[in-house]
């Protein structure tokens, strides 16, 4: 029985383990809805200029990090899911 497991569920190759610094709060895919990992995804933040924005000017600057992190940042499962949501594709779970 052992070596049944051994051959149908092998040890994930370390580079697909979390590394130091990663981030492992799971994330939903703005795409798809699916949940994953952040650091197994593809994070995309658009910039901002702080001058410009509605931000308050007397808050300091992690709760300004904050506020931007909330409204700006994109989390995909993969590239071809962030290509199709700027394409303007909807999600169907039949492909």
């Amino acid at each position: 029985m052992w070596i049944f497991y051994k051959v149908m569920y092998p040890r994930p190759p370390k580079s697909m383990m979390p590394q130091e610094g990663d981030i492992t709060e799971p994330r939903n895919c703005n795409f798809c809805g699916h949940s994953l990992a952040e650091y197994r995804g593809v994070l995309e933040t658009p910039p901002v200029n702080l001058d410009t924005s509605n931000i308050v000017d007397d808050i300091d600057a992690t709760t300004k990090a904050s506020v931007i992190k909330a409204n700006n940042e994109l989390f995909f499962c993969n590239y071809e899911h962030q290509a199709d949501f700027h394409a303007g594709k909807t999600y169907s779970s039949r492909n």
